[in-house]
Order: structure tokens, then C-alpha cells, then sequence
């Protein structure tokens, strides 16, 4: 039975449910985005990284400062509040709504570098990381510097004012801000980095600046509030309204600006912000340290800190880690050379020292490892190796996810972030360690950015048994005494207010301060319409309401904590589902099956979760990748593809495993004729006649686009001495001095060919072999190619037996070919190639990228380059970890590469660029963005995905193998 006090509301009030669908009406026409009122949409976007869950009435997925003016006009009319969502990643329950929910669409995607980089603009849709990537070439970076930056987005940085382990306070979003653009709840915008604009709304806002104005004076009149706020700032603090505006600035309009940072999207709308950069040396040496216990980790951390004083050069971020948030990544083989050292009570310290050159680093790490061994460090060993510094990194980074994977099944993760005077850190460390144990939460870890006093703690509940609720209240209100009270320190000091502490700012600042957030509140939102109850909240129990419960639904995705993190590799995010998405869902499902209470409502999310959560997952798992703990959201969807099977389709795929042969000849037959069809009538017409065929038959018939050329079939076997099928013997009778290899032509490269370019280019298939054979090599080609298949295109649909049969078959024809794995195998498709490797068999199954690299380049005498090559990962290529292998090839056959960072998985996936086009349109929607003026060219490690890229990327993209021939062709 769930206890009433934490319950959170699974659907939305009649009356809230009827306010979003006539908040959409009015906004049609006006708004281009997508507007979702349903039961599974809503439900999907009702829960953040947070603990909490609200289901909004509407989502409106917003674009411009024009659709934020319209959406707030008929929220107004509905009486319904608003909250805007940036990558929802918030920690504290500020991206969750019973109302509008407002989410930033790729309107917001502004990224402009000023000259020199010292100062970059960006819109709110901007991921942080995206930024930072920018800005790498000029050794410079922004300020805030938070754990998610790989996913969280400007906009949220902003609004929560975020720092990160870097970042400290001098760095944050407050201090580095040049210019802010704003819409606030009247409709106005405000920029003020425009004179024209500021000398406007001086005008038209003359009573709500003079109002601010008096606030200034009345907080400077009181010299033991100002003397409050300066030292509440001394230290990292996002609880509340930034009221250090009010004491930093005179100028109403300055004052009003800075205001509007860490306002959780309470005061107005942020739509483009200005950046003063910081340095980002390019020397750094980094080192996990153990200490013998927490008090002396603390006592080097205060010393590293000087002084709370922000440095750039010498000791950058330290961040603390206890013994048992160690425990829960220990196995990690990062991990190994720290583990000899790890007692029971070891914590340890992750530690940056940065310069701008060798020498000075070198001095200011000798500096850094006296100090620490001052403090009885157990082992120093700093390493300037960058990949051994990402992936300590990366562990800190996860820790949020990690972490909570750690936690029971069931469970939702709780977490915090403190910050306390650095001086008193080592007993603070000890202090919050008592504390969690004191009430409950021994599965607790503390970890967190020490040198600006900052710890982070995750500790987990099952908010679905009675009194869990009371028992996190009960530790809240401890929590608040511990910090606020008794350390003077910040309850929140980077993940914002939210409705996790909303409750407890009066008690932190004090009746005064609270007063003056309160009419600031007022001043700018009358009506209470932007994300009321978060930051500020008169229910003392708020805290504790709404909380999410976490069903058990499948093995493979119980640990997931919903943070997000997985969200920017999938395709299919903001078109349907992203995997969080698909995740919070499913657990819903399981949840009614389990109790039976809404039994239509069930029947409703499994029949609408068809197209946004089955048919429109790449099953790519890309969304592994990012996940600290690895969760393949793929694998669950594939799962569930394969429970809505029907005997009938179980069927029809056994008939086509057994007449595979037949299925690909007729494929590359319909593709051919489309091909003949094209040079009679228009291209585009080809494409209307299959788009109406696809209506008629309920998107039954493939879509054939005008990139999709038809391959070349099976290429014919080469006669080798080495092969025993062409001598008769069971081993190879001559030796030719020539080595031999087993290629395998995949099926889809085998259908599917390259569009035209102008470079004369082979397909795959024959560039392969040309390839091979120029560089010495013996080829041996399977016989009866036609039909052969890894089997990945029944296990995508959902019919794991028959990929088993079919890809097991080619497993143990391709192992007798090799003799038993004494010859190397190698297909032309990183898909293959990877699905290959599930099945049992001695083949040693290699992807071209890989074996052209280490076999095949060194042999070759590169004839010719182009002046610049995109370069396109896909999502098997990436998994294979085949990255550098394939920038190394296309870098030997061009003076320079583009990579595509704005495409991810391509969203061909397969055969779904044939039955579900709108995916790859979407997922491949910014490729443009990252192919240079120059370039002609871009190649991919997968036929399909090449076909896909060339439709939208705006330049024909081929196989890496083509490539590679055209620039090793003899002259």
C-alpha cells in the first residue's frame, strides 16, 4: 500500500486534463512544435533526475521567444501554471509540473564564438559539452562546469545558477555572465546587452525597476543582512533568489538580470545568454589519492584551496570520495592501481593540477604532491596520460548513476548537495557521515567537489512502503539543522532549490531574506503562473509529495535512476521517446498490471506505445554508452518486440529465414527497378508513388528514396590455394607466400549500393576486394552468398529463434573457412560485424575498419587525397569502439576530416530508413551543420547508413572501403 503523503499523482485531474487540451487548441497554428495532451506522452514527460514525479496537463515543445509569448498567453486563459524544461537532469524537482510543461525545442541551438573567444553566446537548447567543444581549439571554456555536462543543457545551467568541480564560485554562471536575453511572465523581452532594448524597458518598465530599486536600498540600509548575504555567498549556495544582486548592483536593471540566474524558471524565460570564458590550459596532470582516513583528506583539501581563492593554474578540482562510494566503482579496471591501497576507512581525492605550459605544470605538481604527502597520502602518482584522466573522470562524473545502481531494485535514489565553510570540512565530512547512519541511510555515499567545501549524497528508499516518507522528512529536517544551523552553510550549493528544500529556505536565511524573496517573487510574477511552489513553498511537507516510486519491470533496466544522461545518443529523442522515456513508461505498465487499478488506462499506454516506444527505437543502444551503468534500453525494446509477436509473424519470419535467398534477390530487384524507373521519370515522382503505396498499405511497403541505389549482389568467389572447397584437400596444399583471408560481403552491402558521386568510386564489395588483393592478400568468399545473413535484421524485429538459426549458420560456415580461426575474417558492415560476435564459432570476426587499418593501409601506397572527408560513426562502429580506426583511414585519404558530432545513431537502423523514414530525417536533422563548405565526400561503415547520411547530410556518403581504393588506386 502506498502511503498517501509521498503518493505521486499517476494521471492528471479532469479538470487539469481539459485546461491542456484547450491550451492546445489555442496555441494551433501558433506553435510549430509537437503538443502532446495524451496519457502515455504526458506520462512520459512527468519525471526529471529528480525524486519527483508530476504529470503535466499539456507539453508544448517551444521554439522561439514568439511561441514562449503564446504559450504563456493561453496558460493564462487556462489559469494553468508553467514550467520550462531544458534536458530535465534538475536534481531538486524543478523540471516536473501538474501544468504547461514547456520544453525547448531546436530553435534554441544558438552557439556563437565572438572573436578571440573570449566571449560566447548560446541558446538555452545547447548542451553544455557542446560548447566546451567549441571553444577546445582556442584553450578556452565557460565557467560552469557541472557532472552533466555531457547532457544538461544552457538553459538549465542558467536557471539553476550550476557550477561543477571546477567551477567553484568565482566561475559560475553569476560572476561570468557578459549579457542575458530574457522574456519575462508579461510577454517582454529584454536584452541586456542591447542599449535599444534596456532603454525600452526602462521605459515600459519604469515601476517594477524603481520597486527594485528600493529593494536595493532597503537590503543596504540593514548592514547585518548585507553583512548575511556576502557571507552566504562565500561559498557555493543556489537556495533561494539570488539576493547578492541586491547588494552586488546598483543599477535596477543590472540587479534584475542577475536575479533571473539560479531562479529556477520562477522570474522568466532565458533565451540567450553571453559567456565571459575562462582558460582551459591544455597541461594537466591528474591523480586518484587515497588517505588514511576522512580528517586528513579534509585537512589537505583545506590546504589545496587557498582560501576559497579561485585559481586557474596549479591545483583546479579536488573532488572528495569516501571509502563507500568508492566500494560501488572499485571493480572498474580504472581503478585497479588505487585499489592495493584502499583500507576500510580510506577515502580519496580526485585531484586536477592544470598549466598553461610542461614546466609550469611540472612545478606546480611537485608543489601539490608535497603537500599531500604532508597530510600522510598513502600513494601520489599523478599521470598527465589524458586517457587515464578521462576515465578517472568519467567515474566521478558517474557517480550520480552509478551510484544509485547500486542502490535495491525498487528503490528511487535520493540525493543532495551541502556546502559548508572550507575550513570546517574535515568535521563536516564526518558530521554528514554520522548523520545518514543515524537515520537510516547506511547505504549512503558522500562524495563531492571539495575545494569549494561542496559534498554531494545519494542515499536510496522505496517511497511505496509506509513511512518511508516520514523517515526522509525526519532526515531532511536534521539535515537542515546540521547545515543552515550549525555550519552556516548552503542546504543546495548547485542543484537549485526546487521542491526538494523549497520548504526549508525561511530556515536557512531567515525571516528577512525570505521576505524579500517573496516580493522579488511578487514583482516579477503577480500571478504566480512560472513553476509556482518550486523555490518558494508555504507547505512545510512539500518535500515529501510527489515522490517517485520505482516498480520492478525488467531485469534489464530496474537500476536505471531516470537522470537522462542516456538522452543525447538517441535518435528518436524529441521525435517519440527518448530511453529514459521508454524506461518511466514501461515501469507504469508494470505498475498497473500489478496493482489492476486502472485497467483502461493500461490497455491505453500498451496500445499507444507502439509507434513512439517500439517502432521508432533504433534498438541501436548507443543509450549504453552514455549510461554509467551501462543499461541497453535496446535490448529491453527488442524484448518487447518479441512479446507482441504473434504466432502469424513467427511464421512469415521462419519463411523468410528459409527463403532468405529469395527475400534478397528480390530486394535488390525492387531497388533496381527503382534505380531503372528513375531515368524515364523524375526522382521525386518514383518517391510520390511509393509514398502513396506506403499509405495505402499502412506503411507496409518500403520507402525508396532517391540515395538508395541497388548493389551489386554477391561478388564471385576467388580461386586460392589456401581455400581446401577449390583443391580437394582437408588443409591448404601449396603455400604461395601470400597471406590469406576469409571476406564476408554483408547482406546489406550487398543490396544496397552507394549514391552517385563524381569520384568513380567502386562498391564496397569490389572495393574490398581490391583492396585485399593489392595488398597481397588471398581472398576465399563464401560459396552461395545470396541469402546469407549475421541475422541482425530478425532480432531487431523481434524474432530472436530465427536470428539465432540464420546467424549461427553463417557463424559456422565463416569458422570452417577460416580453419578453425587460423584465418582472419572480416566483413564490410560494422553491424555484422558485431552481431557476429554473439554467436559461437572460431571465426574471429573482424569489421573493415578494423582489419583495412592494421592489415591493409601499411601495404598500400596512398595515390591521391581529398581536401576533406566526413566521417560518420555509426552506432555498431561505436560500440566496436572503431572510432580512431575509422578517422585514421579517412585521415589517410584526406588532408582533413569532419566528423559528424551532431548525428549520433543515424537512425537507418537496419530497414527502418525504408519503413520508418521520419527517424532517420530526424536523427540526421543537424548533419549539415557539421559538413564543411569543401567538402564532397563522407563515408560511413554501413551501406544503409551511408544511404540515410546522403539523403540529408546534402553529400553523397560511401563505404569506407570505396574510399580507401579511390586513394590507393594506381595512377
Amino acid at each position: 500500500m502506498q502511503h498517501a503523503s509521498s503518493a505521486p499523482r499517476h494521471t492528471v485531474t479532469p479538470e487539469r486534463q481539459a485546461a491542456g487540451q484547450r491550451l492546445v487548441t489555442r496555441l494551433a497554428g501558433m506553435v510549430r512544435g509537437a503538443m502532446y495532451t495524451d496519457p502515455l506522452m504526458t506520462y512520459a514527460w512527468s519525471g526529471d533526475a529528480s525524486s519527483y514525479r508530476l504529470i503535466p496537463a499539456a507539453v508544448v515543445f517551444i521554439n522561439s521567444e514568439d511561441e514562449v509569448r503564446a504559450v504563456l498567453t493561453a496558460a493564462r486563459a487556462e489559469n494553468l501554471p508553467i514550467t520550462f524544461r531544458a534536458a530535465g537532469t534538475s536534481l531538486s524537482g524543478q523540471a516536473v509540473t501538474d501544468g504547461v510543461l514547456a520544453v525547448l525545442g531546436d530553435g534554441w541551438r544558438k552557439l556563437e564564438i565572438h572573436p578571440g573567444a573570449d566571449q560566447i553566446t548560446l541558446g538555452p537548447a545547447i548542451i553544455v559539452a557542446q560548447a566546451n567543444s567549441a571553444l577546445k581549439p582556442f584553450n578556452r571554456k565557460i565557467g560552469p562546469d557541472p557532472a552533466s555536462q555531457a547532457t544538461c543543457k544552457i538553459g538549465g545551467v542558467v536557471n539553476n545558477n550550476s557550477s561543477g568541480m571546477c567551477c567553484g564560485v568565482a566561475q559560475n554562471t553569476y560572476h561570468t555572465m557578459a549579457r542575458l536575453r530574457i522574456v519575462l511572465a508579461d510577454g517582454t523581452m529584454l536584452d541586456s546587452g542591447d542599449a535599444k532594448s534596456c532603454a525600452a524597458f526602462r521605459q515600459s518598465h519604469a515601476p517594477m525597476l524603481a520597486a527594485l530599486h528600493d529593494l536595493h536600498h532597503h537590503v543596504m540600509a540593514d548592514a547585518e543582512l548585507v553583512a548575511l548575504i556576502r557571507k552566504k555567498y562565500r561559498i557555493k549556495n543556489t537556495v533561494g533568489y539570488s539576493l547578492n544582486a541586491l547588494v552586488d548592483y546598483h543599477d535596477p536593471l543590472d540587479i534584475l538580470i542577475h536575479l533571473m540566474v539560479g531562479s529556477e524558471g520562477t522570474l522568466g524565460f532565458v533565451s540567450e545568454v553571453t559567456y565571459n570564458t575562462v582558460p582551459e590550459h591544455p597541461f594537466r596532470a591528474t591523480a586518484l589519492v587515497p588517505f588514511p582516513d576522512p580528517q586528513s583528506a579534509g585537512r589537505a583539501i583545506i590546504e589545496m584551496a587557498n582560501g576559497g581563492v579561485q585559481v586557474t593554474t596549479g591545483v583546479t578540482a579536488a573532488e572528495y570520495i569516501e571509502r563507500r562510494a568508492l566500494a560501488t566503482v572499485e571493480h572498474l579496471p580504472p581503478m585497479a592501481p588505487l585499489r592495493p591501497w584502499l583500507t576500510d576507512n580510506s577515502p580519496a581525492v580526485l585531484i586536477d593540477v592544470t598549466a598553461p605550459d610542461a614546466a609550469t605544470l611540472a612545478a606546480e605538481t611537485a608543489k601539490a604532491e608535497a603537500l599531500l604527502a604532508r597530510h600522510g597520502a598513502t600513494h601520489i602518482d599523478f599521470s598527465t596520460d589524458p586517457d587515464r584522466s578521462h576515465a578517472l573522470w568519467d567515474i566521478r562524473k558517474g557517480f550520480f548513476a552509478s551510484g544509485g545502481a547500486a542502490r535495491p531494485k525498487g528503490t528511487s535514489m535520493l540525493t543532495e548537495d551541502v556546502a559548508a565553510p572550507i575550513e570546517r570540512l574535515a568535521e563536516f565530512v564526518i558530521d554528514m557521515r554520522a548523520l545518514l547512519d543515524a537515520h537510516g541511510y547506511e547505504d549512503a555515499i558522500i562524495f563531492g567537489h571539495a575545494l569549494a567545501g561542496n559534498l554531494h549524497f545519494q542515499m536510496s528508499d522505496d517511497f511505496s512502503q509506509p513511512d518511508a516518507a516520514e523517515k526522509f522528512d525526519a532526515f531532511s529536517r536534521a539535515l537542515s539543522d546540521l547545515v543552515s544551523i550549525q555550519y552556516g552553510g548552503s542546504l543546495k550549493a548547485e542543484h537549485g532549490t526546487g521542491r526538494a528544500i523549497a520548504a526549508f529556505v525561511e530556515a536557512e536565511w531567515g525571516s528577512k531574506a525570505y521576505g524579500l524573496m517573496r516580493q522579488i517573487k511578487a514583482l516579477f510574477d503577480p500571478e504566480n503562473l512560472l513553476n509556482p511552489g518550486v523555490l518558494l513553498n508555504a507547505d512545510d511537507k512539500i518535500h515529501i509529495k510527489h515522490l517517485k516510486v520505482m516498480p520492478l519491470a525488467d531485469d534489464l533496466v530496474d537500476l536505471c535512476i531516470e537522470c537522462g544522461f542516456c538522452e543525447p545518443a538517441c535518435p528518436s529523442q524529441h521525435m517519440t521517446l527518448s530511453p529514459r522515456q521508454r524506461i518511466a513508461v514501461t515501469r507504469e505498465r508494470a505498475r498497473l498490471r500489478e496493482t489492476g487499478e486502472d485497467n483502461a488506462r493500461l490497455e491505453r499506454l500498451d496500445a499507444d506505445f507502439q509507434y513512439p516506444g517500439l517502432d521508432t527505437c533504433a534498438a541501436c543502444n548507443l543509450c549504453s554508452l552514455r549510461c554509467p551503468v551501462g543499461i541497453e534500453t535496446g535490448t529491453m525494446i527488442l524484448s518487447q518486440r518479441a512479446e507482441r509477436r504473434g504466432s502469424t509473424a513467427r511464421s512469415v519470419a521462419g519463411f523468410v529465414a528459409d527463403h532468405r535467398g529469395a527475400v534478397e534477390s528480390m530486394m535488390r530487384a525492387g531497388v533496381a527497378l527503382a534505380d531503372a524507373a528513375r531515368t524515364i521519370i523524375p526522382a521525386s515522382a518514383v518517391e510520390a508513388i511509393t509514398e502513396t503505396a506506403r499509405r495505402v498499405t499502412g506503411k507496409r511497403v518500403p520507402r525508396v528514396s532517391r540515395a538508395l541505389r541497388h548493389g551489386p549482389g554477391a561478388p564471385k568467389a576467388r580461386s586460392t590455394r589456401q581455400d581446401a572447397r577449390a583443391t580437394g584437400f582437408p588443409v591448404p596444399i601449396a603455400q604461395s607466400g601470400r597471406p590469406s583471408v576469409v571476406y564476408f560481403p554483408s547482406c546489406a552491402t550487398r543490396m544496397f549500393g552507394a549514391p552517385k558521386s563524381a569520384h568513380d568510386l567502386l562498391a564496397v564489395p569490389d572495393a574490398m576486394l581490391a583492396l585485399l588483393e593489392r595488398a597481397g592478400f588471398d581472398v576465399i568468399v563464401p560459396d552461395n552468398l545470396n541469402g546469407q545473413c549475421c541475422g541482425q535484421p530478425f532480432q531487431s524485429k523481434g524474432f530472436p529463434e530465427q536470428a539465432a538459426e540464420v546467424g549461427g549458420a553463417l557463424k559456422r560456415n565463416l569458422s570452417a573457412l577460416s580453419d578453425a580461426g587460423r584465418l582472419s575474417v572480416v566483413t564490410d558492415a560494422s553491424t555484422c560485424a558485431k552481431h557476429l560476435r554473439d554467436f559461437p564459432g572460431d571465426a574471429p570476426v573482424q569489421d573493415s575498419a578494423q582489419f583495412l587499418l592494421a592489415q591493409v593501409l601499411p601495404r598500400l601506397t596512398i595515390t591521391r587525397q581529398l581536401p576533406v572527408v566526413a566521417v560518420h560513426h555509426n552506432c555498431s562502429a561505436q560500440r566496436l569502439s572503431e572510432q580512431p580506426m575509422t578517422e585514421a583511414i579517412a585521415r589517410a585519404c584526406a588532408r582533413e576530416i569532419a566528423v559528424l558530432s551532431a548525428v549520433t545513431c543515424c537512425g537507418y537502423a537496419g530497414d527502418k530508413g525504408l519503413f520508418v523514414p521520419e527517424l532517420n530525417a530526424h536523427a540526421t536533422r543537424f548533419a549539415k551543420t557539421n559538413i564543411p563548405a569543401d567538402c564532397t565526400l563522407g563515408v560511413s561503415t554501413v551501406s544503409t547508413c551511408a544511404s540515410g547520411l546522403s539523403e540529408h547530410a546534402g553529400v553523397p556518403f560511401v563505404g569506407l572501403a570505396s574510399l580507401l581504393e579511390w586513394a590507393s588506386r594506381p595512377l
